[in-house]
Parts: structure tokens; C-alpha cells; sequence
């Protein structure tokens, strides 16, 4: 049961990363396309050395599959930081887009031959009603932002990109031929001239900032080694086990992320003497756990 903790590690890492991703684009990166782009250049960075002491057949389908997947998480890439750049609750945030569970098992029904059980039906209606829950926030003023608002429509986008990413990783790694670092590298090495592309002609001056930036290139580096290696163990999960089983461990991430923003913005004294959770409080928490309630459903 490697592939359980290897899911566990990556969820902890993914949740890092979303902390991290979201004081970089609030502090040193003003925007979600030179921050995709940053984290693309960094990646490729350690994607070429990779390939270069350990090249893939550039012609095999293995290869073509995650070209494809890396094109994939180049919209993945902008989508996400264009939602937490947006947002200032990322725990509104990451529940929505840890729904992509329910993404995955449609897909896998679809492209896998998987049967979908009434207890599955069952599981996507409590992701379904978590991520409902998880959008309609209060705004400062009192009312509520619609589910069709571009933050909420960003990451469901993210969450489908995530479901395809995850079917098309699973589909090379059982053509064979590419070992878990070259995946990870032509996955980036695909994204990079999207996401650069992107930044170049839509926030070219952000761009130039960032990389003239030292705190913004420290900053996004120690995001993006949280990325490493949450990329690197979901992989070795996938490969070593079943594709919506591990999908639905990662989904931890919005309990993980509540538990994070909690612990780290008060003090334990705070914690224990204040009476109730507030409305919103108890809105966030209940939406965090339908989500991963029935993402751990969705792996019966």
C-alpha cells in the first residue's frame, strides 16, 4: 500500500504549495500568467537536465500522451493562479478545485472502462453539494457571489484540466517506456511554451518584474519545490496504484489547507476559548469535508 502514503506526502505537499503560491502572487508576482510562466522556466530548468543524462524516445506514444497532459497543466497552470490571485480566501478556493475526483472517475468510467456503482452517484452528489457550499461565500458587504463567478469558473475549469491531467499521466505510464522523471519533465518541458507564450503577450512587463525580481524568484522557487515534490510522489502513487483511488487520498488538501491557515493565523490559546465556529467558519468546514467525504466514497 506504497501508493497510500506516497498520496498522503503529495496532498501535504500540494496544500505547501497553495500557501506558498498564494503569498507570492499576493506579495512578489503581480500576475497569474508571469507566475505561471516563472514556474514553467524553473521547472524546465531541472526538466532539461533530466533529459539530458536520461532522453526518452521522442517518438513514442508514451511521450505523445504526456505532451498532450503537459499542454494540459499549461492552462491548469494560468487558471489556478489566475483564481488565487483573485481571491484572498484560498480555503474557498481549494475545495472547489479538489473536487477534480469526481472529474477523474468520469473520465476513467469513460476512457478506462470503469463502472460507476450507485455508491459512486452517491459520492459525486456530496462533492457536487461541498463545492456549492465552498463558492457561495459572503462578501465583505453581506451578499454572496454567485457559483458562475470568474474565480469559481477558473478553478472547475483547473478541477477538469486535473481530471484529464491525471487519466493521461495513468494512460503513459501504462504504455511503459518513460520512468517518473522523464513524465515530470516533458509534462513541464510541454507546458513551458504556453504558459511563457501567455505571459509574453498578455503581461509582458509583469513578466520582465518577475524575473528581474530576486524576492519573487526566491519566493516562487520555494513554492514550486513544494510543487517538485507533490508532483513527483502523486506520480509514483499513480504508478503504483489505482488512478481514482490516489486521487481521491490527495483530495485531503482542503482539510489540510483549513488546518494550516487555522493553526498558523492564531494562537492555540485563541483556538480554545473561542465559543463557536462562526456561520462562514462552520460554511468552510463543512464544505471541506463533504468534498474529501466523498472523494474517500468515490475509493470504496
Amino acid at each position: 500500500m506504497n501508493w497510500v502514503v506516497f498520496s498522503l506526502i503529495s496532498a501535504v505537499a500540494f496544500t505547501a504549495y497553495s500557501v506558498a503560491q498564494k503569498r507570492t502572487l499576493d506579495r512578489h508576482v503581480r500576475g497569474p500568467a508571469a507566475f505561471s510562466a516563472l514556474a514553467c522556466v524553473m521547472h524546465g530548468a531541472v526538466a532539461s537536465v533530466i533529459l539530458f543524462f536520461a532522453p526518452p524516445d521522442w517518438l513514442s506514444w508514451s511521450v505523445a500522451v504526456i505532451v498532450l497532459a503537459g499542454t494540459v497543466h499549461a492552462g491548469i497552470q494560468i487558471l489556478t493562479a489566475y483564481a488565487f490571485r483573485r481571491e484572498a480566501d484560498v480555503t474557498r478556493i481549494v475545495p472547489v478545485l479538489d473536487a477534480y475526483p469526481l472529474f477523474v472517475l468520469a473520465l476513467a468510467v469513460a476512457l478506462l472502462d470503469e463502472s460507476l456503482t450507485p455508491v459512486k452517484w452517491g459520492a459525486v452528489g456530496l462533492v457536487v453539494a461541498g463545492v456549492v457550499i465552498a463558492s457561495r461565500r459572503e462578501t465583505p458587504s453581506g451578499g454572496r457571489l454567485s457559483i458562475f463567478n470568474p474565480s469559481v469558473i477558473a478553478v472547475v475549469a483547473a478541477a477538469v484540466g486535473i481530471g484529464f491531467y491525471s487519466i493521461l499521466a495513468k494512460m503513459a505510464m501504462a504504455m511503459g517506456g518513460l520512468s517518473i522523471l522523464q513524465i515530470y519533465a516533458v509534462s513541464w518541458l510541454a507546458a513551458l511554451p504556453w504558459t511563457f507564450g501567455a505571459a509574453w503577450f498578455t503581461d509582458r512587463a509583469g513578466l520582465k518584474a518577475a524575473l528581474a525580481s530576486p524576492s519573487a524568484l526566491r519566493h516562487s522557487g520555494a513554492a514550486q519545490a513544494a510543487m517538485l515534490a507533490a508532483f513527483i510522489t502523486g506520480f509514483i502513487a499513480f504508478e503504483s496504484g489505482p488512478v481514482s483511488l490516489s486521487a481521491a487520498l490527495m483530495s485531503i488538501r482542503p482539510v489540510l489547507l483549513l488546518l494550516w491557515v487555522g493553526l498558523g493565523a492564531v494562537s492555540l490559546h485563541s483556538i480554545l476559548s473561542r465559543p463557536r465556529l462562526s456561520g462562514d467558519g462552520r460554511a468552510r468546514w463543512a464544505s471541506a469535508g463533504l468534498v474529501v467525504l466523498g472523494a474517500g466514497v468515490m475509493a470504496l
